[in-house]
């Protein structure tokens, strides 16, 4: 038995398929810093033309990331290293290969989580730029029956082509329990497992793998007694599955305490999946699709049709997080800077003094889609009270200028997500001036652990259990509570049960998940009795692990 980072509950028990991850033989080039150059070119177009159709998919996490990688791949610190390497006498291939282990060291030996984490896409880049002068297909993962998918590294190419109906699970040596893989393995109710090390050597060869996605347990060729095990964890799986349904629709209690279990949208597939879900309305409406992958901002009309869509299909209300563009979410119109630390750059809220227009245009839009329903509007990024007082400044003049123009809208509450960790700590001063707050626990947790979340090696860091980041939640609770406002989680922590059993214990409101969560979560909180001595243990813990077994007590 091997154990990795469960990263999307289920069993998977099935035929293997691994990656080929073998090297490619690059050809000697005339000209081999042009080739070099060229191939380089190419990667970068195909990786922007797959972002774009993993846009139209609704993959958006995995647009995200190709969009990302394809501005690295333009970058000249690798084109820099592999004409250095020619210029030492190295052969082609030979120069392209350690100029990308030289770089990817060179990054993760940094100070600097972000930069650290970047390690990974240097080496995603650097096999597609093998690949293209090696003449090989990108294509990693052919047609195949039912499998589980097997990988040292699932690349965000990779994501975007797959097809779930032909994935039973996924493993993989690198990437972290709240990484992308495994946010979009959620999104996808693929069982997953991820982090575990040698995985790709150890099943060459082996016929069938059963993996469990919440514990993080594989069998590779389970014997008997270990297949019976699965067996019967997939069947309870399945009846939980079932039980759950009884609660599709159902607005749930803790304590007398109503409760909302909403849910988290990206695209409009996931809008369309939230209310067939009937989830508690929408927690986390991400717009950043709406602005990725295209030349210009969305106009004021096209994000009112979707808005309003949103807001006429939910009693509840729908949470609309404005554009979170920067970080690994650029967009060419926006002007970002070239930063070298993107994710603690200018991004989300510090753009909107700088691009106040597009800013202004997205909150008209919202504002207007408020008449057909409860439309809230979260804005990310608050670091401090006066982000947010600038902001609801800008909000303010967009509300006037439709009054201006004699366009109906309706009044909508402003809150602020908290994700950054000095928010959290000023939680009580925040609540004086927002609605309500939504704690991001996916950020949250990566900035208060100094622990890049898409990193295999740095999984054990990245659980939103540990005690340094309940604490903070239960700060942002306290203070919410004490303001009398709504307080939210809309991280993936809220479809954790163990975190959302703490979440209930501090007084928490609402959790946002993705659709195939929402009825899972409601069973599981219809069955918490809140209990102050369980969250004090585990706020008092030694380790997420011991928070986390603190948290099973009834």
């Amino acid at each position: 038995m091997t154990a990795g980072a469960g990263a999307s509950p289920g069993i998977a028990i099935g035929p293997i398929y691994v990656i080929d991850e073998s090297e490619v033989t690059i050809p000697d080039y005339e000209n081999p810093s042009q080739a070099f150059s060229e191939a380089a070119a190419t990667v970068a177009n195909d990786l922007r033309t797959a972002s774009k159709k993993a846009v139209e998919a609704g993959r958006t996490e995995a647009a995200e990331i190709l969009n990302a990688q394809a501005m690295m791949a333009e970058d000249t610190m690798l084109a820099s290293s592999v004409e250095e390497n020619l210029q030492a006498g190295e052969a082609f291939g030979d120069a392209v290969t350690k100029a990308a282990e030289g770089v990817a060291n060179l990054l993760a030996t940094l100070d600097d989580p972000y930069l650290a984490a970047r390690a990974a896409d240097v080496g995603e880049i650097a096999d597609r730029i093998r690949r293209q002068l090696a003449g090989v297909s990108q294509v990693r993962i052919a047609n195949t029956e039912p499998s589980v998918i097997v990988a040292g590294m699932l690349t965000a190419a990779d994501t975007a082509v797959m097809d779930p109906a032909s994935i039973l699970g996924l493993i993989t040596e690198t990437g972290g329990p709240t990484g992308h893989v495994a946010v979009i393995a959620r999104s996808l109710a693929i069982p997953a497992v991820v982090g575990v090390a040698g995985i790709a050597s150890e099943a060459a060869g082996v016929a069938t793998v059963a993996l469990d996605g919440t514990t993080g347990e594989i069998s590779l060729d389970p014997d008997p007694d270990e297949l019976t095990d699965f067996q019967a964890r997939a069947a309870a799986h399945r009846d939980m599955m079932e039980a759950a349904a009884a609660y599709r629709g159902v607005h749930v209690e803790v304590a007398g305490r109503p409760i909302r279990v909403a849910a988290n949208v990206g695209t409009p597939e996931d809008l369309d999946a939230a209310i067939a879900a009937e989830a508690d309305g929408i927690g986390l409406f991400r717009t950043e699709f709406l602005f990725l992958g295209r030349s210009s901002p969305p106009t004021q009309d096209e994000q009112f049709a979707l808005y309003r869509k949103a807001a006429a299909a939910f009693q509840d209300p729908v949470v609309i997080r404005s554009f979170d563009i920067g970080g690994d979410k650029p967009a060419g119109y926006i002007g970002v800077p070239d930063e070298e630390n993107p994710f603690l750059g200018v991004r989300g809220v510090r753009l909107y003094e700088q691009e106040k227009e597009i800013f202004k245009d997205q909150v008209k839009a919202i504002a207007r889609a408020s008449t057909a329903g409860d439309v809230w509007l979260m804005i990310p990024m608050i670091a401090t009270v006066a982000d947010f007082l600038t902001t609801r400044s800008l909000v303010d003049e967009a509300t006037a200028e439709l009054d201006d123009a004699q366009v109906a809208w309706a009044a909508f509450k402003v809150g602020v997500m908290i994700e950054v960790p000095s928010a959290a700590l000023i939680a009580s001063r925040l609540a004086e001036h927002v609605d309500f707050f939504s704690i991001g626990t996916n950020d949250l947790t990566q900035y208060t652990m100094a622990a890049d979340r898409t990193s295999g090696s740095l999984a054990g860091y990245a659980d939103p259990l540990h005690p340094a980041v309940m604490q903070l939640c239960n700060l942002t609770a306290r203070a919410a509570l004490d303001a009398e406002i709504s307080v939210a989680v809309c991280g993936e922590a809220g479809s954790d049960l163990a975190a959302a059993t703490l979440f209930m214990d501090m007084g928490i409101d609402k959790l946002s998940v993705s659709s195939p969560r929402v009825d899972v979560v409601k069973a599981h909180i219809d069955a918490i009795m809140p209990r102050q001595d369980r969250l004090g243990d585990a706020l008092a813990a030694g380790s997420a692990s011991e928070a986390r077994e603190i948290a099973g007590r009834r």
